[in-house]
Order: C-alpha cells, then structure tokens, then sequence
C-alpha cells in the first residue's frame, strides 16, 4: 500500500467515503466540493496542481470553475 500524505479532501477536508487501487485513488463525498477524487499517496499541494474539472451538467461547453 502507498504512503498516505493526504487522507482526507484536499479541497473540503473531509475524510474520504471509499479508497480504492491499494490506497491511491480516494473519492469524496461531500455533495458540496468540487473535488471527486484524488490521490491520497500525492500531496494536497501536488493534488490541487494536478486539477482536472468535469462538468455533469451536460454542457457542450468546457467549465471554466476552476475549484482551486
């Protein structure tokens, strides 16, 4: 299992509601954050840098809500 530098949320500071891939790919749950998952084996810092945005609203257009 990977080294654990970010157990919890990046973004909101929650813990995660499942880690899956030996420890390196975490989901939040918190209904409110915009962050979906993310490696808790990576910094929050390297976490936040590494930011991807999804948008679910099924917009044709790229969001531009950047979560940092």
């Amino acid at each position: 299992m990977a080294e654990i530098l970010t157990p919890d949320c990046p973004w909101c500071g929650q813990p995660p509601v499942m880690v899956m891939g030996g420890g390196t790919q975490a989901f939040c749950g918190t209904d409110t954050c915009p962050c979906l998952t993310w490696d808790p084996s990576k910094s929050g810092a390297e976490n936040r840098r590494n930011v991807n945005v999804v948008s679910f609203t099924g917009d044709s257009e790229d969001s531009t809500d950047d979560p940092r």
